[in-house]
Order: structure tokens, then C-alpha cells, then sequence
């Protein structure tokens, strides 16, 4: 845990006719945004 979240453009079938670039976001699971939402269904302070 605590890696930073960040968004990055990567290649999929890079150099063929159907390429893509998407961005996509590394370490979502990290992310501690819903720390207040768990805590307030577990009824945890």
C-alpha cells in the first residue's frame, strides 16, 4: 500500500493496423478514497 495512483497512455497492438492507446490508471486498488465509505458501513470510527 501507498503507491500513487497515476494515469498513463500504453500501445496495445503497437504497429499493427488495429492499434490503441489508451490512458489507464496504475494502483486503483491503492487509491484511499473510500476509507470514510467502509468505515461508515462497518460502523468503525
Amino acid at each position: 500500500m501507498g503507491r500513487e495512483p497515476r494515469i498513463v497512455e500504453k500501445v496495445f497492438n503497437k504497429g499493427k493496423r488495429n492499434e490503441k492507446k489508451m490512458k489507464v490508471e496504475l494502483f486503483p486498488w491503492e487509491k484511499l478514497d473510500y476509507v470514510d465509505k467502509v468505515r461508515a458501513a462497518f460502523k468503525i470510527k
